[in-house]
């Protein structure tokens, strides 16, 4: 019956790449939908609830917030030292992690700041740099990877993008992150005086250490965590919106965010986009289901003269009707099959684009839905057979 089965398709394979593409192109879009809508959402929400709050030069608080925490676009600016200094000694908070991104390694983007920010963050090799230490990095996954990097080799930063104007220092990889499928995979990190000290600071400031050598250096954010939500909310209201102003006379106009709540409105706009790509997904499903309907349709009314000669040799309806619901088992689990090994050829081509959200997609993250999703189509590629052998069945003057 197997046998026969596949002699069938292959005598009708028009008709088979024809069903077999209106699945994969339906089930392929719905997980893919699916699995990355669900994927960016994670991953830019798990990242938000590190902070209390973040503070930064005045502009786009969503600028400030994705910079920050997800690296995606430029800085808003910089602003003193001095305000980090100045939170050190609140009794309201419990850590102060200043931010700095400046230069690029090979297209990556370098990160000044201090050990505190990769807590929690698991080293594959080596160990994090030290906070008194110089001219130590840790890279992420991807940056070793494909720029082919272990502990003990030096980089060398570069101002631009493009890899000119290389620094003479260079920095000794102390550290390789573990793969996290977060945008940490994609940066390399050192410590914040480190990045001072390669952008034209005197010698005699890198040589002092507390407030005296971070008298004129700046950062570009503030990242906070207090002692409670109450306390988050009292210093946004406090630093949003004042005005520093240094010993030269510069002044700098601070914001403060709370990062869940920019987070929360960056999500309701992308539900939006999700929402629509699900209903457009929906159509292509729906329009899908009518080809897969009509195609089978119309194979099981050519097949009608074929169905007569196997009934007058002899084999039963039921029989029949097995072949056909086989045929179409089969080209289902293989069209369903193919649509997930599609679903993930597309996702690591939208890796690049989901980057630039501050989320690395992981492609081996399947979620139970996805299952779903496959065995709904699959049903739905086999349900047209099913009730044209039944009503064929119904209709057989001959009751097996």
């Amino acid at each position: 019956m197997l046998r026969f089965a596949f002699k069938n398709m292959a005598i009708k394979k028009v008709q088979v790449i024809l069903i077999v593409l209106s699945i994969v192109i339906s089930a392929g879009i719905g997980v893919l939908a699916f699995n990355v809508a669900t994927q960016v959402d994670e991953g830019i929400t798990n990242n938000a609830g590190y902070y209390s709050a973040i503070i930064g030069p005045s502009g786009s608080n969503t600028q400030l917030a994705m910079n920050t925490m997800y690296f995606t676009d430029s800085p808003v600016g910089t602003i003193p030292y001095s305000v980090v200094s100045d939170l050190q000694r609140d009794q309201r908070v419990t850590s102060v992690i200043p931010f700095a991104m400046a230069d690029s390694y090979n297209g990556y983007d370098v990160v000044g700041t201090t050990p505190n920010y990769l807590s929690g963050k698991t080293v594959a090799e080596g160990e994090l740099f030290t906070a008194s230490g110089s001219l130590e990095a840790v890279v992420g996954y991807n940056v070793a990877k494909y720029c082919d990097l272990k502990v003990g080799d030096e980089i060398h930063t570069s101002h631009s993008a493009s890899g000119t104007d290389v620094h003479a220092e260079g920095l000794t990889v102390v550290g390789i992150l573990d793969r996290s499928h977060s945008s940490f995979d994609n940066v390399v990190f050192t410590q914040i005086n480190t990045l001072w000290e390669m952008h034209d600071h005197s010698e005699e400031e890198g040589e002092h250490e507390g407030e005296e050598h971070h008298a004129h250096a700046t950062v570009c954010a503030i990242l906070i965590n207090t002692k409670n939500p109450g306390y988050a909310m009292q210093l946004v209201t406090e630093y949003d919106g004042r005005i520093i102003t240094t010993e030269g006379g510069d002044n700098y106009t601070l914001q403060a965010i709370e990062p869940m709540s920019v987070i929360r409105d960056v999500l309701n706009d992308a539900d939006d986009t999700k929402y629509i790509v699900f209903v457009l997904s929906a159509v292509i499903l729906i329009m899908n289901i009518m080809i897969i309907s009509i195609i089978t349709l119309l194979n099981m009314y050519h097949s009608a003269k074929e169905i007569s000669l196997m009934r007058l040799i002899g084999i039963s309806m039921k029989r029949i009707n097995l072949l056909y619901i086989i045929q179409n088992g089969i080209m289902g689990l293989l069209s369903v099959i193919l649509a997930f090994g599609v679903s993930r050829l597309c996702m690591s081509l939208m890796n690049d684009y989901v980057e630039s959200m501050g989320v690395v997609l992981n492609m081996s993250k399947v979620y139970p839905m996805e299952f779903v999703i496959l065995l709904a189509v699959f049903a739905i590629s086999v349900i047209p057979t099913v009730i044209w052998t039944f009503c064929m069945s119904r209709k057989d003057g001959v009751q097996d």
